[in-house]
């Protein structure tokens, strides 16, 4: 034993070749140094973004007279109320959002008709959940605009969106899509006319409208897995 420590006690760890011990060093110089081309036009962007928003942020304070707490906090924590209140309506926007975005984003990776048609039903996706989030048909009489206006005006994005996308329109699951509308026109002849058949509580009208969003969300999303499948399956 004493033979075998005696055989390696003089000898000195091996230092790695400079080339190793600088390559992490040069490594992280040239990663930082791309950063400028790479992050900078994006971190532009965002602050374009976040600058816009505030700005509308302080017309409506200004026009209101409201502190910003009123429009950087939760409204339930405004108001004092749970944190399941409007859950599920919370829960439409993110899909009808969601749906929205994956739409709009898979459009760039497509072509003619199938990116067209993913351009603006992710467009108007985004339109309903904005309308949804700020109650923005709600708000039409406030500017002498009808609800029955607002809705006429989406059924007509709706139709041009089918039309000038027809033959692509019929090769998807269009099934979907006129489940959500159903249910759709079923929500809004409930709420027009206050009517709830078989004695269905208050507030019926909107699951209604939840499962039509949902149908009107995977619609999309498959709309969106299909396309981007052909346009991998299509030579360069």
């Amino acid at each position: 034993m004493s033979g075998w420590l005696s055989k390696f006690a003089g000898t000195r760890p091996v230092k790695p070749p400079v080339e190793l011990r600088e390559r992490p060093a040069r490594l992280v110089r040239e990663a930082v140094a791309g950063q400028r081309q790479q992050a900078l036009p994006w971190a532009l962007l965002a602050l374009t973004v976040a600058g816009t928003l505030l700005g509308m942020g302080s017309y409506v304070l200004a026009v209101t007279g409201q502190p910003l707490g009123v429009l950087v906090r939760d409204a339930n924590a405004i108001a004092g109320q749970p944190n399941y209140f409007g859950a599920l309506e919370h829960a439409g926007i993110l899909l009808t959002s969601g749906a929205g975005w994956i739409a709009a984003f898979s459009a760039l990776f497509c072509r003619g008709q199938a990116a067209r048609f993913l351009l603006l039903g992710g467009s108007l996706s985004l339109l309903l959940a904005a309308d949804d989030l700020y109650m923005l048909h709600e708000s039409g009489p406030r500017f002498g605009i009808a609800e029955t206006f607002v809705f006429a005006f989406y059924a007509l994005l709706l139709v041009a969106l089918v039309v000038t996308s027809l033959r692509h329109f019929l090769s998807t699951p269009f099934v979907l899509l006129g489940a959500a509308m159903a249910l759709f026109a079923i929500a809004v002849f409930f709420d027009a006319t206050r009517y709830t058949p078989f004695g269905l509580p208050s507030g019926a009208e909107d699951c209604l409208e939840l499962v039509g969003i949902c149908f009107w969300t995977v619609y999309f999303v498959k709309c969106s897995r299909d396309a981007l499948l052909d346009r991998g399956r299509d030579p360069l």
